[in-house]
């Protein structure tokens, strides 16, 4: 008797969850259109900030759209209910009202373009072009911002960063001209002769820096001067 109740709760989550795997799972961009809606009915100006393309669960019942802190729409609590309990924090280019800004609060109608995130950026990974995206904000909330991908890729984080929010330089490693383990060029000047050698940097610097590498003919340990282009120069007096 016990083996037939097994089976028949079995065939039951089974056709639950076929049932379940058939709904068409939420779209950034379908999600975006709902916030928007919100926002306009409130009256509020400004765009969600959201990866079209990322996917959510299924959700079989209206989701619940609602400023994460009353009387301000830059950010929004969106959550379903049915058939899995979830939530989300939606960052928008909503302004923020004077009552909640620091000093002097002055907002303007200015928008300009900054990266942020397509998704979350865990603490020590590496920036790829792929994760990141350009959206615009209000310009009074772009301080110290990036307006441009290339300058940060490669660069690893110090810190979890949500999707949606403005990279800052604070949020990543100090940006090194060579790292440890770098291929780079050695340079020895001896007198009037410039010779060049293939190496391996043993220690992250900016130009300008002192630092150790490794000569990959001679394995020889050198110490020298980084330059732009992962190169350092060795002079003779230094080693």
């Amino acid at each position: 008797m016990i083996k037939v109740v097994f089976v028949c709760i079995a065939l039951v989550f089974v056709a639950n969850s076929s049932h379940a795997e058939l709904r068409p799972p939420l779209t950034g961009a379908e999600i975006a259109v709902m916030v928007r809606e919100a926002m306009l009915e409130n009256g509020q100006r400004g765009a969600p900030i959201l990866a079209e393309q990322r996917r959510y669960y299924p959700c079989e019942t209206p989701l619940s759209i609602t400023p994460r802190r009353a009387g301000r729409w830059d950010a929004i609590d969106v959550s379903c209910a049915s058939p899995i309990r979830w939530s989300i924090v939606v960052r928008t280019s909503a302004e923020v009202p004077a009552v909640f800004g620091f000093g002097t609060g002055e907002q303007t109608d200015e928008m300009v373009t900054v990266v942020v995130p397509l998704r979350t950026l865990r603490r020590d990974e590496v920036i790829t072009a792929e994760k990141l995206e350009l959206v615009e904000i209000d310009k009074a909330r772009a301080s110290g911002t990036y307006s441009s991908i290339a300058p940060l890729i490669g660069r690893r984080m110090v810190q979890t960063l949500g999707a949606g929010v403005p990279v800052r330089e604070r949020h990543m490693e100090l940006d090194w001209s060579v790292r440890e383990g770098d291929p780079i060029v050695i340079e020895a000047n001896t007198g009037s002769v410039v010779i060049s050698m293939a190496g391996i940097a043993l220690a992250n610097g900016q130009i300008g820096d002192f630092i150790e590498a490794r000569n990959l003919r001679s394995q020889k340990t050198v110490r020298g001067v980084v330059k732009e282009g992962k190169k350092i120069i060795v002079a003779a007096n230094m080693n």
